[in-house]
């Protein structure tokens, strides 16, 4: 059995066994005449966990001044209370932002940019770092970052001696080989955005054409009819009531394209042999994975001494030893280079091979559209429109073109 190095452990933390990081955090802050809250989306597990202790151990350095890490329900919990905040002239220094939250909060000129604060960005991954530079300057930090991998059963692979699929046709073609000898569909996927994404951006799809926002094109009624196509011709299923790895072992399964943050959840999950690699593609190199996850951003309404804090608590989190710890602990990439040298990331790979599959995919990664508009386009627009092809069968091009409608109608302003 491969081990997962708990993420107290490899800090060194001096932590009681019986302290929560929790309690820790509050009395730390009690005593703090600076508190900088930090709002969050971590709703439980492996995520909050490694937040909070990493934010012990930097409240440990500090004299009078504290993070308090305060969690808000999911992501769009977040972004719903970020927006009520606005209004009511009461924000934190820092919280999550993904791209499109940024692009939101720049409109109502809510962010400071990273580096006027002082901190010190070299190193950063640069495609992740690209991602949140808003008209030549960085306004997040990267943060928890994870990108979609290929899971696999090694054990059924091996069974039918069949190799892992490199490229989009071969994917395809053994998912059928496989299903017909297994009497039932081994590919399995979450009929949503982030699985579309991947077959939309490996048959070479862009969401954005001429600074336009399209979702109708070829190449997006291409991946949604394969999808589709998967479904009716049994050799891909859609799963629909909670995460893949909680379904594992209610039938045969082969692959899922997933994200890597969802790495020790399928270990737990498999009773077979899982495996890891990065994603099949059409033209002879790694398949481009969709990134997820957010970035750290800090309000221009935070004090100058909770800027103070917001400064050296990012610093902190892009040193090396805490982006291979926090990395390690949860399945996200490390956002930068010096942490796959620290000696806990390369002890854990020694241990977990797959991870630095997981670290070669980050290096073939797209993202999606950061508009302000992203998270309703993509979640009851897009989202919905994948949803009715692939549950309701209606015609993909037809359900695309109405989803191109609904986001016109967004983007111009006729709907809210």
């Amino acid at each position: 059995m491969k081990k997962i190095l708990p993420f107290v452990a490899l800090l060194g933390l001096a932590l009681a066994q019986q302290a929560k990081p929790e309690d820790v955090i509050k009395e730390q802050c009690a005593k703090a005449k600076v508190v900088a809250e930090l709002w969050h989306g971590f709703t439980g597990g492996a995520p909050k966990t490694a937040l909070e202790n990493l934010v012990v151990e930097f409240n440990k350095t500090q004299q009078g001044r504290c993070v308090r890490p305060v969690p808000q329900g999911g992501y769009r919990d977040l972004s719903t209370k970020i927006k009520a905040a606005f209004a009511a002239g009461k924000v934190p220094a820092m919280a999550q932002a993904y791209e499109n939250n940024i692009a939101l909060y720049l409109e109502a000129k809510a962010l400071l940019p990273i580096e006027s604060l002082g901190v010190k960005l070299q190193g950063v991954n640069l495609t992740f770092l690209n991602a949140v530079r808003f008209r030549g300057m960085v306004y997040g930090v990267p943060f928890n970052k994870s990108i979609q991998v290929l899971y696999y059963n090694k054990d059924l692979l091996k069974k039918h001696g069949a190799k892992v699929p490199t490229t989009l046709e071969a994917f395809v073609a053994l998912s059928k080989r496989l299903s017909q000898a297994e009497g039932g569909p081994v590919y399995w996927f979450q009929p949503d955005a982030s699985t579309f994404a991947y077959f939309f951006f490996n048959l070479g799809g862009s969401y954005l054409q001429n600074g336009k926002l399209v979702l109708n094109s070829k190449e997006a009624v291409e991946a949604l009819t394969l999808l589709q196509n998967g479904v009716k011709e049994g050799w891909a299923k859609a799963i629909t009531s909670g995460y893949i790895n909680q379904n594992l072992g209610s039938g045969p399964y082969a692959f899922s394209v997933d994200t890597s943050a969802g790495y020790t959840y399928y270990r737990q999950g498999a009773k077979f042999d899982l495996g890891v690699a990065t994603l099949p593609a059409s033209k002879g190199q790694a398949g481009f994975g969709l990134v997820q996850g957010t970035n750290l951003v800090v309000f221009r309404q935070a004090s100058k001494e909770e800027q103070g804090v917001a400064k050296d608590f990012l610093q902190f989190v892009l040193s090396p030893r805490a982006q291979a710890v926090f990395a390690t602990a949860t399945g996200y990439v490390p956002v930068t280079e010096a942490a796959l040298k620290d000696p806990v990331y390369q002890g854990y790979v020694a241990e977990n091979p797959d991870y630095a599959t997981i670290v070669r995919q980050s290096r073939y990664a797209k993202f999606e559209p950061a508009l302000a508009e992203w998270e309703q386009i993509r979640f009851d627009i897009l989202g919905q429109a994948i949803k009715e092809a692939i549950l309701n069968r209606v015609d993909p091009k037809a359900a695309l073109d109405k989803a191109q409608k609904l986001a016109e109608d967004l983007l111009s302003g006729r709907t809210r």
